[in-house]
C-alpha cells in the first residue's frame, strides 16, 4: 500500500508510483500494543517522502490556532482485504511535536527523526485523523425534527449470556464501583446551558426504549457500555434482568429514520476490528456504511471511568461549537497511558464541515468575552444583580496584558471554553509582533475540572489533570502558563480553606504560573454569581468577575402571537390567563423551586405582557415588576430585552421610569431602551429619589448622546442632574457635545471610560489620540476592548517600559524608582481599583 495526498475532489496533489508491499507479514498490525516495527510499516505507509514534502509545508504556514486534518480514504466493501484498514492503529505514527520548528519539519520531510522523538497522530494538538468510506448504498439522512437532542444509552451494567450471530457469548458483569450513570451526567453536564439537550434513558438502557426514544428524531445518540460480534449489548426486556445483543445494522436503520448525524458508542473495540474474519467490519464502520455520517467509536479497551471522561470533554467541546474531530481531539487528551483511543468515523467527503450539520441554534452560541467586575460583600449579603459599566472589561484582554500574576473568580453560568478565547489572544499578539521586538513564548493555557471541590496536590497529578495535554518543556518559557480551573457552582458552595491553600500550592510546582482563574458555572445565573462570590470569599479576594450571558435557547424575535392576549379558559375553571400572568407563574415556579436550571424561556410576546401590564398591575407596584425583569434578565436574557423594548415603547406610569432604571444598569440595555423610546424619555422627575441619581444621570445621559438624543428635552433635564456628578464625567460630556475628541480628553481615566460609553472612542482611536501611549486614560481602554490586532499593533509601538507594563516585554532586572513613579498611574488605569460597594 502506499499514501497519496488528493486535494477535496480527490485528485493526487504529487506524483505517485504504483502500490507496493508494506513490508513483511502484516498480521500483527492490528494488535494492542502496536509494535514500534509496526508503527514503522505504518509510517511509510502514510507518509511517503512526496506526503513528508506536502504535510512540512503545510505545517510551516499553519497558524497557532489552527490544525491540520488527514483524511484517510478508506476502500470500499468491494476493494477491503479480510481485515479491515479502518481498524488499524494510524494514530500510532509519530510526526515532530507541537512545538517542533520549522527546520525540524523539514528535516522530518528529508527522512530525518524528530530531535524530540515526536508526539504520535493520535494525541497531537496539531493534527485530527479521520477515516472516511464511503455509504452502501448511498442513502440521505432523514432530515427530522430533534436535530438538537442527545439520546444518552448506559448499558454498562449488563451482564450475562447472550445469543449473537455468531454465537453464544458471556458478559462479565462490571468492576467494583462502577458507577453506570457517571457518562450521563458528564454528558448532561456538558451541555447543559448549550442549545444541544440531554435525554437520558433509563438505565440500563433496553433496544425497545432505544427506539421508542429516537423515533421523534435526533441529532446525536450516545451509547455507553459493551460491544461484541459487530453489535451492542443492551438489557432485555425491562424487569427481566437479562442482556440483549442489537445488531449494528438494526441500530443503523433506527439512526438513520430518525435523522441522527453523529452517533458515539463508548464501548470496548467499537471500531477495532471483529473478533470473526467473517464479520470483519466493527460497529462503527457498519454504521458508517449504512448511512450514518458521523460515528466516534473507541479501539482497544476502555474503562467506563474513561468512557464517562472522555464523553464528558467531547460533548462540551461538541457544545461550545468545535468540529467534532476537534472534539475527539479534545476528549483524548486527557486519557494518557491508556490503550483506549476513540476515533472518528465519516462519510461527507466532499464536506469540510464536521460540526454534525445540526441547525445554527445547536452550534456555538453568540458568545461575549465581556464581563464586569463585582466587590466582595458581606456573608449575609445577596450579591447586587446590577452591572456597573464603569467595571466592564473583556476577558482576553484582562488576563493576556499587564505584568501582574492575578489570581480572579469568574462566574460564568454558560462555563464556555476559556482556553479557546485565550489561546486566540496569545495568537493575536504573536501575528502583531513587528520584526525586533523582544520576542517571548506565547502564554501557555491548560484548564482542570474540580468536580467535587479538590484539586491536584503533586506536580505530576497536576500535568495529567489538565486539558489539552500538557507539553512537556514548556512550564517556565516566554509568557509563562495559566490555569482556568473549572467549578461547578454547587462544589463551588462548599470549597473552604483546604481549595485556598491547593492554588497556593499549585504556584510551587514550577510551572511558571502567570494566572490562576477559578471558572465557576452552572446554569442558573443568580446561584452561580453567589457561588462565585463564595469562591472569592474564600479565595480573600477584594472583588470578581460576572461574565455577560449568551442566550439560552430564545427566539432572536418574540412570536407575533405565541400566547395570545386573552386564552380559552382552563379546564379546572381557574379564570382567563394572559401572557403576563403566564410569565409570572414561569418566574415565581423557577424561585419557589429553587431550580438549578431555569429552563428555556417562555414562549410569550412581549409586547402582549405590557399591553396586560397597562390593563392591570399584575405584578404588584413598579419596584416589584422591576424585580421581575431582574430575574428574567438573569435567566433568558433575549426575552429581557424585548420586554424592555416594549416597556419603551408602549408601558404607562411608573413602571416605565423604572424600567429605565434598570435599563441604565448595562449600557447595551440602556440602547435597546432609548432606541425603542425615541424621544420620549422620562424625566428625572419622574423616578422617586433614589440615593444613586447621580450615577443614573451619568448613565442616560451617555446613553443618549450614544444614541444621538441630545436634541430632545429630557437630554437637558439629565444633563442637569449631572451637577453633582465628577468632573471627569462632566469633561467626557462637553468633549463628547463639542463633537471632537482630543488626546487630552484621555489624560484622566474616568474622563476616557465615559467617552467609550458615550460611543465617542474606538479601538483604532488609541494610535491616532495617543501613539506613545501617554495618557492613562488610553490604558484604561484597553481591557475594556476585545484584544485585536489594532489594539495589539499599538502597544507594540510603545517605549520598552511601557511593553513591560502590558506584559510583552521581559521584567527589567535594574529597578528604576524614577521610571517606575511616572509608570504609576498607567499602571492603576490598566488594572484599576475594585468598585465601590
Amino acid at each position: 500500500m502506499r499514501a497519496v495526498a488528493v486535494d477535496g475532489e480527490g485528485r493526487p496533489l504529487h506524483d505517485h508510483g504504483p502500490p507496493r508491499p508494506a513490508g513483511g507479514p502484516a498480521a500483527a498490525v492490528w494488535g494492542r500494543p502496536v509494535p514500534r516495527a509496526v508503527v514503522d510499516i505504518l509510517e511509510r505507509a502514510l507518509f511517503p517522502p512526496a506526503v513528508r514534502r506536502l504535510v512540512a509545508e503545510r505545517m510551516r504556514r499553519l497558524g497557532a490556532d489552527r490544525h491540520l486534518r488527514l483524511r484517510l480514504m478508506l476502500p470500499g466493501p468491494e476493494d477491503e482485504g479480510p481485515r479491515p484498514l479502518g481498524a488499524l492503529r494510524w494514530e500510532a505514527v509519530c510526526v515532530p511535536s507541537p512545538t517542533a520548528s520549522a527546520r525540524d519539519w523539514g528535516d522530518w520531510a528529508d527522512g530525518k527523526l524528530p530531535p524530540d522523538g515526536g508526539a504520535e497522530l493520535g494525541r497531537h494538538a496539531k493534527f485530527t485523523l479521520v477515516r472516511e468510506v464511503r455509504p452502501v448504498p448511498p442513502l440521505p439522512v432523514t432530515d427530522r425534527p430533534g436535530k438538537g437532542v442527545v439520546i444518552v444509552a448506559d448499558a454498562t451494567s449488563v451482564h450475562g449470556g447472550i445469543t449473537t450471530r455468531d454465537g453464544e457469548e458471556t458478559v462479565a458483569p462490571p468492576g467494583a464501583g462502577t458507577r453506570a450513570d457517571a457518562d450521563r451526567q458528564l454528558v448532561a453536564q456538558a451541555l447543559s446551558g448549550s442549545w444541544l439537550s440531554a435525554r437520558a434513558l433509563p438505565s440500563p438502557a433496553t433496544a425497545e426504549e432505544i427506539r421508542r426514544q429516537l423515533t421523534p428524531g435526533a441529532g446525536v445518540f450516545y451509547f455507553g457500555g459493551h460491544q461484541t460480534a459487530g453489535g451492542l449489548v443492551v438489557a432485555g426486556a425491562a424487569g427481566t434482568g437479562a442482556a440483549e445483543w442489537l445488531d449494528a445494522g438494526d441500530v443503523a436503520a433506527w439512526l438513520r429514520d430518525a435523522g441522527v448525524r453523529l452517533a458515539v458508542l463508548m464501548a470496548c473495540d467499537s471500531a477495532g476490528p471483529a473478533e470473526n474474519a467473517g464479520s470483519a467490519l466493527s460497529a462503527a464502520e457498519q454504521l458508517v456504511r449504512e448511512g450514518v455520517p458521523h460515528v466516534v467509536a473507541v479501539q482497544g479497551k476502555v474503562s467506563h471511568g474513561q468512557a464517562a471522561g472522555f464523553a464528558g470533554r467531547f460533548f462540551s467541546a461538541l457544545a461550545h461549537g468545535d468540529a467534532i474531530d476537534v472534539a475527539v481531539r479534545e476528549g483524548v487528551s486527557p486519557m494518557p497511558g491508556t490503550e483506549a483511543l476513540p476515533v472518528l468515523y465519516y462519510t461527507q467527503r466532499h464536506s469540510t464541515d464536521l460540526t454534525v450539520g445540526l441547525r445554527r441554534e445547536a452550534g456555538r452560541p453568540a458568545l461575549s468575552s465581556t464581563a464586569h467586575r463585582f466587590l466582595v460583600g458581606d456573608e449575609n449579603r445577596v450579591p447586587a444583580p446590577l452591572t456597573d459599566e464603569r467595571f466592564r472589561v473583556h476577558l482576553d484582554a484582562w488576563w493576556s496584558l499587564g505584568e501582574a500574576s492575578p489570581l480572579d473568580v469568574l462566574a460564568d453560568p454558560a462555563g464556555v471554553d476559556l482556553i479557546a478565547l485565550l489561546d486566540s489572544a496569545e495568537a493575536t499578539l504573536q501575528r502583531a509582533r513587528p520584526e525586533g521586538a523582544p520576542y517571548e513564548e506565547p502564554r501557555t493555557w491548560y484548564s482542570c475540572e474540580t468536580a467535587w471541590g479538590r484539586l491536584p496536590r503533586t506536580e505530576a497529578e497536576l500535568r495529567g489533570a489538565v486539558s489539552p495535554r500538557f507539553r512537556d518543556g514548556a512550564r517556565t518559557a516566554g509568557r509563562g502558563i495559566g490555569l482556568v480551573v473549572r467549578c461547578p457552582a454547587a462544589t463551588a458552595f462548599e470549597v473552604g480553606d483546604e481549595f485556598r491553600a491547593a492554588l497556593a500550592r499549585m504556584r510551587g510546582f514550577g510551572w511558571d504560573l502567570r494566572s490562576i482563574v477559578v471558572q465557576v458555572h452552572g446554569s442558573r445565573a443568580d446561584f452561580v454569581q453567589r457561588a462565585a462570590e463564595q469562591v472569592a470569599r474564600v479565595l480573600r479576594l477584594g472583588e470578581y468577575l460576572v461574565r455577560e450571558q449568551a442566550s439560552r435557547g430564545e427566539q432572536p424575535e418574540p412570536p407575533a402571537r405565541a400566547v395570545p392576549a386573552r386564552s380559552a379558559t382552563p379546564s379546572n375553571g381557574s379564570g382567563p390567563t394572559d401572557a403576563a400572568s403566564v410569565l409570572l407563574a414561569e418566574v415565581r415556579a423557577v424561585e419557589r423551586g429553587g431550580r438549578q436550571d431555569p429552563g428555556p424561556a417562555p414562549t410569550v410576546d412581549a409586547r402582549a405582557v405590557v399591553r396586560q401590564l397597562n390593563e392591570a398591575d399584575t405584578w404588584g407596584d413598579a419596584a416589584a415588576e422591576s424585580a421581575v425583569l431582574c430575574d428574567v434578565r438573569a435567566w433568558w436574557p433575549v426575552l429581557h430585552r424585548w420586554l424592555l423594548t416594549a416597556h419603551a415603547s408602549s408601558r404607562t406610569g411608573a413602571a416605565r421610569a423604572e424600567s429605565l432604571r434598570l435599563a441604565a444598569a448595562h449600557d447595551g440595555d440602556l440602547e435597546v431602551w432609548l432606541q425603542a423610546a425615541g424621544g420620549a424619555v422620562p424625566l428625572p422627575a419622574d423616578l422617586p429619589v433614589l440615593d444613586d441619581m447621580s450615577a443614573l444621570a451619568e448613565s442616560v445621559v451617555l446613553g443618549m448622546v450614544r444614541t444621538d438624543l441630545r436634541d430632545t428635552a429630557a437630554y437637558a433635564e439629565w444633563r442637569a442632574e449631572l451637577r453633582t456628578a465628577s468632573p471627569a464625567v462632566l469633561a467626557a460630556v462637553v468633549a463628547a457635545e463639542r463633537g471632537q475628541v482630543t488626546g487630552r480628553d484621555l489624560k484622566l481615566p474616568d474622563t476616557a471610560v465615559a467617552l467609550d460609553r458615550a460611543g465617542r472612542l474606538r479601538p483604532d482611536d488609541l494610535s491616532l489620540l495617543d501613539p506613545e501611549g501617554r495618557y492613562a486614560g488610553s490604558w484604561a481602554l484597553v481591557t475594556r476592548y476585545p484584544l485585536d490586532e489594532r489594539i495589539a499593533a499599538w502597544l507594540y509601538k510603545l517605549d520598552p517600559a511601557l511593553l513591560r507594563l502590558a506584559g510583552l516585554s521581559p521584567a527589567s532586572v535594574r529597578y528604576d524608582l524614577e521610571l517606575e513613579d511616572q509608570l504609576a498611574g498607567r499602571r492603576r488605569a490598566l488594572r484599576p481599583p475594585p468598585p465601590r460597594l
